[in-house]
């Protein structure tokens, strides 16, 4: 095999990953990488057989060669285009990685909530088992964590990952929801949702959102656990149950654990937790133990983070939010608590924001939408029919504004339905400045 036939595309986290996989295996590559950083340059140097590092148009086409490709390269890109025609195959890194992981491998996707349910799936399997490692989309590259020792790994996938990882051999595969996203990326909504149900194509076991269902059952699902927001008594799935003014997680009829005991509060958290549980019990976690481990997760920055202020007004930290999926589950949170004041906006990445005027509705009392950044005309256009809409240029002017008309017992609900990139490095950069922002008031 010639040094062409393994070809890393991109030199982020993900590329940097691979190349160090690649080398440890002691198989030759080239880089295909457009703007490699200094660092990155670095690090292919520091290798024990380096890579050139090429334009990604000037990697020679060679067929049969295999090129594996970062989720944040477009496969749209006509070099790839091109690649696919001359009998290259594209891959990725975690595709690589199913290859090699010898342990149970737990797969979670969705539009919203994907972050939360990996780490809430990590916290309940450590408690119960010795080794559990955890990757992907949620901060460490998969094949960073390849270990012999480990006895599962929780994976965090976005759509990107399962546009060339279509066949993995998960233990259980996981949809949480789907709502429309990355619409700069997809041609359509339904090629996203497409995308997204590849995550069950070749999983041993599923669960699935009661949302996602027909999905799953399309993909030839035979072993399915559900979750949504009501419980049945006919069937093993996962819902919420009333019962004596207060509201249960619950299997079916059988109660498991009343929500004011969850550090996490909110309906879409409530639903995380639900799915949890769920895969907890395909990999084998005792549900006893599950509940009362529930009870100690805290949460994670920027996920309808309270911030606690000693001015009687609930202040949520949902920078997260950039889709609009992810704002209407958490308005649909918040809507009962207070006179809410609702903090949107950033950059849209061709989204549709009519949905927000359907959940805008349900809200008991309206009292502001406040709406900052590149998308923020846009925005406005379309939320037209709520006659408190105030825009803003820059975010902080957004938040100074929401700081100076609120009053106690209101609602401040950061949850942007937009990414941040027009005026932060992050969503969490956005939600820091929102913090500290409030932190300066307190």
């Amino acid at each position: 095999m010639s040094s062409h036939a393994h070809v890393v595309v991109g030199l982020g986290e993900t590329g940097r990953s691979v190349a160090r996989y690649l080398a440890a295996e002691d198989i030759p590559f080239i880089v295909g990488e457009d703007h490699p950083t200094a660092a990155a340059i670095t690090e292919m140097k520091q290798l024990s057989n380096p890579p050139s590092i090429l334009p990604i148009s000037d990697v020679p086409m060679q067929s049969g060669s295999q090129w594996i490709v970062s989720p944040g390269i477009p496969l749209s890109l006509p070099q790839l285009k091109r690649a696919i025609k001359t009998g290259i195959t594209l891959t990725n890194d975690v595709v690589l990685f199913s290859k090699r992981a010898k342990a149970p491998v737990v797969g979670i996707t969705g539009s919203n909530g994907k972050t939360t349910v990996t780490s809430l799936v990590a916290h309940l399997a450590r408690s119960q088992l010795s080794c559990v490692r955890v990757g992907g989309n949620i901060g460490t590259p998969c094949l960073d964590i390849l270990d012999d020792a480990a006895d599962c790994y929780v994976l965090e996938l976005s759509s990107y990952h399962l546009e060339l990882a279509q066949k993995l051999p998960l233990e259980v595969g996981v949809l949480l929801n789907l709502s429309p996203d990355h619409l700069d990326r997809y041609s359509s909504t339904d090629e996203y949702y497409h995308v997204k149900g590849n995550v069950f194509n070749d999983a041993r076991q599923c669960v699935s959102s009661e949302d996602c269902l027909s999905l799953a059952q399309s993909r030839s699902c035979k072993e399915i656990s559900t979750f949504g927001s009501a419980a049945s008594r006919t069937c093993a799935g996962f819902g919420l149950v009333e019962r004596d003014d207060a509201t249960y997680l619950a299997q079916g009829s059988t109660l498991i654990l009343d929500v004011r005991q969850l550090s996490i509060q909110g309906l879409s958290n409530w639903l995380n937790a639900l799915a949890a549980l769920a895969i907890g019990q395909r990999i084998g976690l005792d549900m006893h133990r599950m509940a009362e481990d529930l009870i100690s997760f805290q949460g994670l920055p920027h996920r309808c983070q309270r911030i606690h202020l000693e001015d009687e007004r609930i202040w949520v930290n949902d920078s997260k939010a950039t889709n609009v999926g992810a704002a209407v589950a958490a308005i649909r949170s918040y809507k009962d608590m207070g006179p809410l004041v609702l903090l949107l906006g950033g950059q849209g990445k061709s989204a549709d924001f009519s949905m927000l005027n359907i959940a805008l509705g349900e809200v008991k009392s309206l009292k502001a939408v406040l709406i900052y950044g590149e998308v923020a005309q846009e925005l406005k256009s379309t939320l037209d029919e709520w006659t408190n809409v105030t825009t803003f240029v820059a975010f902080g002017d957004m938040v100074e504004f929401a700081i100076a008309m609120t009053a106690p017992g209101d609602v401040i609900l950061l949850s942007p339905a937009c990414a941040s990139f027009d005026q932060f490095s992050s969503y969490e950069s956005r939600g820091d400045c929102f913090t500290a922002m409030l932190g300066e008031v307190s």
